[in-house]
């Protein structure tokens, strides 16, 4: 399983080309041991072939659009490939430019051809109410997992962050303690203190400085290696005097200030992901309504707009904090950022984007809040309302 972040979501939005035609493939997948898994291949051969489809009425002979596909379809016959899927599967290729993302969400299937990445499917994902992290934090065990409302992915953490207490202890180098007794504004014990070392290692005591070294590790490696260019929530799964050692240690903005209590140690990850979602749902509601009084304070001033016109250059050039989109609708449109003119049109046209899809994403590359909502709780009558921020 694979993470999607929003650095990789800016270079989708990015990526054009000239002359270059961009393939986007979804399709839900199961999970292996499911006796359904076979399908898995056989609906991303029947996309390949849609795929194909669509690259020779773009222009290209069979050849170039056979070519094309070649990447993907190296997949259809990798076992480990398939041994590793979540719930969705999304494919993104161009010439020269081949990804992959096997995420918690179950696309829709489909297969599109255009001058751009097709993102949208991607949105709820990412969007504010919808994607969160949790973290199983006790003294033997870390565990992280990326979630949205309707399923998780384990991410990866060895070499990130320590995964114990003694491991954390063992390794706490000199350049580590510097920062640590820095962060904590403590002198230097000028060794591991609280750490007895044994012939088998050692056997480490969990005083509150000890766990402060630790989560002070786990949280440096969280920030350089996996959440430095998050706005997700955290949410913290642990026993509950641990919590406020870690908040102490806590450098990442966006930490959840409940957390949910038990000992991780014995829980599945979809235990895990059910704890966690009972302390991040009331979150997102208040984030979400708090939003919408926002903007209906701020309505009539130069900081709140429902003109699509305004919106999609606002959030191109990033000045957008947050974004409703009606998820149910699409407007299609061009967008010439060098003579920053917008064009609206009834109707799909060659060379046309979807400005919602647009204006989402490109607000959530700049670090900004997407809200997809249904029309009856829309704020505006428009489908796309802003919050600007200047």
């Amino acid at each position: 399983m694979d993470v999607f972040s929003k650095d990789e979501l800016k270079t989708l939005v990015s990526f054009q080309e000239v002359g270059c035609i961009c393939v986007s493939i979804y399709m839900p997948t199961y999970r292996p041991g499911r006796a359904d898994v076979q399908q898995n291949p056989v609906r991303l051969r029947n996309l390949l072939r849609q795929a194909h489809e669509g690259l020779m009425k773009a222009g290209l002979r069979k050849p170039e659009a056979d070519a094309y596909l070649v990447p993907a379809e190296r997949l259809l016959d990798d076992s480990f490939f398939w041994m590793n899927m979540s719930d969705g599967l999304a494919i993104f290729l161009s010439r020269d430019y081949f990804r992959y993302y096997r995420l918690p969400v179950s696309f829709p299937e489909m297969a599109v051809t255009a001058n751009r990445f097709h993102v949208k499917p991607l949105l709820p994902m990412l969007s504010t109410d919808g994607r969160f992290f949790v973290m199983a934090l006790s003294q033997h065990t870390v565990r992280l997992l990326q979630c949205t409302r309707f399923g998780f992915q384990p991410l990866n953490v060895d070499g990130r962050v320590p995964k114990s207490l003694g491991e954390a202890l063992r390794f706490d180098h000199f350049d580590r303690e510097t920062q640590y007794h820095e962060h904590f504004g403590v002198k230097s014990l000028g060794g591991t203190a609280g750490a007895t070392l044994t012939a088998h290692g050692p056997e480490v005591e969990d005083t509150k400085e000890n766990l402060e070294r630790f989560f002070f590790m786990v949280d440096r490696g969280l920030q350089r290696e996996l959440l430095h260019n998050e706005t997700a929530p955290l949410v913290i799964v642990s026993v509950g005097y641990l919590f406020p050692i870690y908040q102490k240690a806590n450098t990442y903005e966006y930490l959840l200030d409940k957390e949910a209590t038990g000992s991780p140690d014995k829980m599945t990850d979809g235990e895990l992901h059910r704890l966690a979602l009972g302390v991040v749902t009331p979150y997102f509601k208040k984030r979400q309504e708090e939003m919408v009084r926002r903007y209906a304070s701020l309505t009539g001033s130069k900081q709140a707009t429902n003109d699509i016109k305004k919106i999609v250059p606002d959030a191109y050039f990033g000045r957008v904090y947050a974004v409703f989109v009606d998820a149910a609708q699409q407007r299609w449109g061009t967008f010439d950022p060098v003579e920053n003119k917008v064009e609206v049109h009834d109707t799909e046209k060659s060379c046309d984007v979807d400005l919602l899809d647009f204006v989402a994403a490109h607000t959530l590359a700049h670090r900004g809040e997407v809200y997809a909502l249904p029309k009856e709780k829309f704020p505006s009558d428009a489908p796309v309302a802003a919050v600007l921020r200047y």
